[in-house]
């Protein structure tokens, strides 16, 4: 069960905030300790405080792996057919880039069942919205085929955003037709 929950929390992308708050807290108790270690000078705390300071090396290893990680703007994931790979009310965390295979936007309809309303492939991307907007997810989006597609972080999605004029004014354009064509529910 426990390996579960990492492999889902990997697939959401929340798992770097959770190892930087435990590297925070790694380095935290060592300070705090080597802080109070000082101040009453107990030799129990001193020894408490040489025997946590391993504390220190995993915290900074820690930290290394995440900004290595965070580094990575474009991540290439795979998906095999009939795959969610979003769904519709989730928070919006990456947006994803097709590079192989098909996959179809589903919304709720007004009977309840899912209805395909697009069906994307190479060279379209979906996701953005949810970012943009800072709003949970509006579609579900399934593989139809064996999918491969570059997921991009909200930092590095918002990096490119901001940076480049021409790619803004296209994922804008884009964005409105999308909310024409299937409007968000409020």
């Amino acid at each position: 069960m426990f390996r579960w929950r990492i492999v889902r929390g990997v697939k959401r992308g929340d798992w770097r905030p959770r190892l930087i708050g435990i590297a925070q807290v790694a380095i935290g108790v060592v300070a705090l300790l080597g802080l109070a270690t000082m101040l009453t000078l107990s030799p129990f705390l001193l020894l408490a405080f040489a025997a946590v300071q391993g504390l220190l090396v995993v915290g900074v290893i820690l930290f290394g792996i995440a900004a290595i990680l965070a580094q990575r703007t474009l991540v290439l994931q795979e998906f095999d057919p009939g795959e969610e790979i979003v769904r519709e009310g989730d928070p919006g965390r990456d947006v994803y880039i097709v590079k192989a295979g098909m996959v179809d936007v589903l919304k709720k309809s007004p009977d309840g069942p899912l209805e395909v309303v697009k069906r994307l492939g190479p060279g379209d991307h979906f996701g953005e919205i949810a970012l943009l907007r800072d709003a949970r997810r509006n579609a579900t989006v399934r593989a139809v085929t064996r999918v491969e597609a570059f997921s991009m972080s909200p930092s590095s999605f918002f990096a490119l955003y901001n940076h480049f004029s021409g790619l803004r004014e296209q994922i804008d354009r884009i964005m409105q037709e999308r909310l024409k064509e299937s409007p968000l529910e409020k």
